[in-house]
């Protein structure tokens, strides 16, 4: 009896070890959005969650969110680049507004273009950064004002954030 104790025990720790490593991996590990396939991360701005996706290469960073039907509130995209340089964007085929903020290598805003409209056409205006940005995040529209975001503003990096991506050009 007390040798099919003992194993119950010894099963019960292994599953317990098992489950708290099963959660430290996902915790770890990136995680996948479902249409796009980007990595995504956990961001925290001004104590309010989202999860964004990343944008690392040139393929996802001229995609961004061309052909959505929108972004969900609690959500964005980070553009990651290899170097801090001045920064344009474009609202080319995307069909709502959004908040788009530059950030510097420190992670504080150096530019922000709150509500920037959809633009059905070919003829787009540009959203330029305002200073050298090395990352840029967008975000449904009236997130910064909510949040009270403006130039100066700091932002805690999301974790696992990668160092790597593939040059602008």
């Amino acid at each position: 009896m007390k040798s099919t104790h003992h194993a119950t025990g010894i099963a019960m720790r292994l599953l317990a070890l098992g489950l708290v490593a099963g959660l430290l991996i996902g915790w770890l590990l990136p995680d996948r959005t479902g249409a796009s396939g980007l990595e995504s991360r956990q961001l925290v701005i001004a104590g309010e969650r989202f999860i964004v996706e990343l944008a690392t290469d040139r393929a996802s960073r001229r995609q961004g969110l061309m052909h959505r039907p929108g972004l969900p509130d609690g959500h964005g995209m980070l553009f990651i680049y290899p170097d801090e340089a001045p920064r344009a964007f474009w609202m080319k085929n995307v069909a709502f507004p959004i908040d788009i903020l530059f950030l510097d290598a420190n992670w504080q805003v150096v530019g922000l273009t709150e509500h920037a409209p959809p633009c059905p056409g070919s003829h787009c205006p540009l959203f330029r950064s305002g200073g050298p940005s090395r990352y840029v995040l967008e975000l449904p529209a009236g997130t910064a004002e909510r949040l009270g975001l403006a130039a100066g503003t700091s932002i805690e990096p999301p974790t696992n954030v990668p160092i790597r991506v593939e040059p602008a050009r």
